[in-house]
């Protein structure tokens, strides 16, 4: 179309379009990440995030011990494949790990841990 007829579009519309179709546009990530919390399904992200993550947080050995299970209210729940592990984790490293997942994720997503077997 021409300018002029794009200008009486425009004003029949009383809408004026941007003139760089690139602007009406979004990348398949940004629409994604809209999209997600839309339908609920965010923390599934986060928790996909918190599992390609874990090792690197946690190290080899407790890593090969534990797999994050899910993220529900702020709560990052850990299954851990021995009770003796499990009680380690629970007095020793849970204070770390959370400080290393909040540092990691933000504090407004996962605010505490709770390991089970």
């Amino acid at each position: 179309m021409s300018h002029w007829a794009d200008t009486v579009m425009a004003e029949w519309r009383r809408y004026r379009e941007p003139r760089d179709p690139t602007a009406r546009t979004t990348g398949f990530s940004d629409a994604l990440r809209g999209l997600l919390p839309k339908l609920g399904l965010s923390s599934a992200m986060d928790e996909q995030a918190v599992r390609r993550a874990w090792g690197g947080l946690v190290g080899p050995f407790i890593a090969s011990q534990s797999e994050p299970d899910r993220i529900r209210g702020g709560m990052l729940y850990v299954r851990v494949h021995q009770s003796s592990v499990r009680f380690e984790l629970e007095r020793v490293w849970k204070a770390e790990i959370e400080s290393k997942l909040a540092a990691e994720f933000g504090a407004d997503k996962i605010r505490s841990v709770k390991f089970f077997s």
